[in-house]
C-alpha cells in the first residue's frame, strides 16, 4: 500500500470519527436517570420502559440491529447498572459454524440457545471469564453483547472491573469499562452461575429497557471477532457496531470507510 493510499484512508477514519456524532440522531433534553448525556443516542425524557417478549421474538441479525441504542440495566442491593448497547453480533443458529449451535449441537451449557426469545445465555471463556447473549427467533440463535456506553452506576462498574485484580489499582476510563464482551460482564457483576438462562422479559435483578434507536447511516455491519474457524462464515457481517462511538471494543476501519462512501 503506497504512502498516499495509507495517508488518504487514515484521513478517512479520522473524519469519520471528527462526524459521527453528527451522522446519528439529534439530541434532544437529557434523561435525568441517565447520568450524564450521551453524544451517540437521543434520550427518552425519562421514559424508561422495559423491553416485552415481542422485542427479542424476531429473526437473530433483526435482534442484533435493533438491540443498539437499547439499555441494559442491572440492580446490586437496590442500586442501578446501566448502559447503552453499541456493539452487538448475531449468531445464526445450526447454520452458523461459528454458532455454539453449529449443525444442531444442544447440551446442557448451551440450552438458553434454544429457550424462548429474550433469555439470557452467558458462557464462560479462558476459565475465568465470561460474556452475555440473548436469544432470538429461531433455534439455537443469539445475540453476543459485544460493548456498552457506560451511563449509570459507574462506581459499581469500576469495582467489578477492579474485582479480581488489586483494589488500590488507578480507576480506569470510562470507555474502557465495558469496551468488550466480558469486560461488559464484569462491570454488571455478571456470572455464569446466576445469570444463565434468565428471563430477561421478567428478571428483577437484569432486564433491557428502551432506548433510542441509531440512524441505519451510523450503524458499521462488518465480520465478527476471533471466529477464524469458521470458515466462509468468518467474513460474513454479521457484527454490528455505532460509528464513532469510543465505547466500541475493536473498529472495522474498511467498513466504516465503506459505509461513509456510501453516504457520500
Amino acid at each position: 500500500m503506497s504512502k498516499e493510499t495509507k495517508k488518504k484512508r487514515k484521513n478517512s477514519c479520522q473524519d469519520a470519527e471528527k462526524t459521527a456524532k453528527a451522522k446519528v440522531v439529534k439530541q434532544v433534553t437529557a434523561n435525568p436517570l441517565a447520568g450524564q448525556r450521551s453524544p451517540y443516542f437521543d434520550d427518552r425524557d425519562g421514559v424508561e420502559d422495559k423491553h416485552g417478549r415481542s422485542f427479542f421474538d424476531v429473526p437473530c441479525v433483526d435482534l442484533a440491529y435493533n438491540l443498539l441504542g437499547q439499555f441494559i440495566v442491572r440492580t446490586i442491593g437496590g442500586q442501578r447498572i446501566r448502559g447503552r448497547i453499541v456493539e452487538t453480533e448475531a449468531y445464526l443458529g445450526p447454520v452458523d459454524k461459528a454458532a455454539h449451535s453449529y449443525q444442531g449441537k444442544r447440551t446442557p451449557k448451551n440450552e438458553s440457545m434454544f429457550m424462548v426469545p429474550g433469555t439470557s445465555y452467558v458462557y464462560n471463556i479462558y476459565g475465568m471469564y465470561c460474556c452475555i447473549n440473548i436469544s432470538s427467533q429461531g433455534d439455537g440463535a443469539a445475540v453476543l453483547i459485544r460493548a456498552l456506553e457506560p451511563i449509570d452506576g459507574k462506581d459499581l462498574m469500576q469495582q467489578g472491573r477492579n474485582a479480581k485484580t488489586d483494589t488500590n489499582r488507578k480507576l480506569l476510563k470510562e470507555k474502557d469499562l465495558t469496551n468488550g464482551p466480558s469486560k461488559l460482564c464484569q462491570a454488571l457483576h455478571i456470572k455464569k452461575n446466576d445469570f444463565d438462562k434468565v428471563d430477561l422479559t421478567t428478571s428483577d435483578v437484569i432486564w433491557l429497557e428502551k432506548g433510542d434507536g441509531v440512524d441505519s447511516q451510523a450503524v458499521v455491519s462488518c465480520p465478527r471477532i476471533n471466529i477464524g474457524y469458521a470458515g466462509d462464515w468468518k467474513d460474513k457481517p454479521l457484527r454490528f457496531y455505532v460509528l464513532g462511538n469510543s465505547c466500541v471494543s475493536v473498529r472495522d476501519k474498511n467498513a466504516e470507510s465503506a459505509l461513509i462512501a456510501k453516504d457520500v
